[in-house]
């Protein structure tokens, strides 16, 4: 098995802030209401799930969840 090294998170890319998490739990809550109003052929809820995508989305611009990435 080849060496990894240090595995520990201090000295990685894997720094994160809690606007990123939540926007990125948004972004899921929406795929998944929208999956369900497929699956029940519910307009409310695809709308519902719509409007969490949309601000999901709104979150992660106004809280550049793209900065994490460097």
């Amino acid at each position: 098995m080849a060496d990894l090294g240090d595995t520990s998170e201090a000295d990685t890319a894997h720094k994160h802030k809690t606007s990123s998490w939540i926007t990125v739990g948004l972004i899921v809550l929406s795929s998944v209401l929208l999956g369900f109003a497929m699956v029940f052929q519910s307009l409310p809820l695809a709308i519902v799930g719509v409007l969490v995508g949309i601000a999901g989305i709104g979150f992660g611009i106004s809280g550049k969840i793209l900065d994490d990435a460097v």
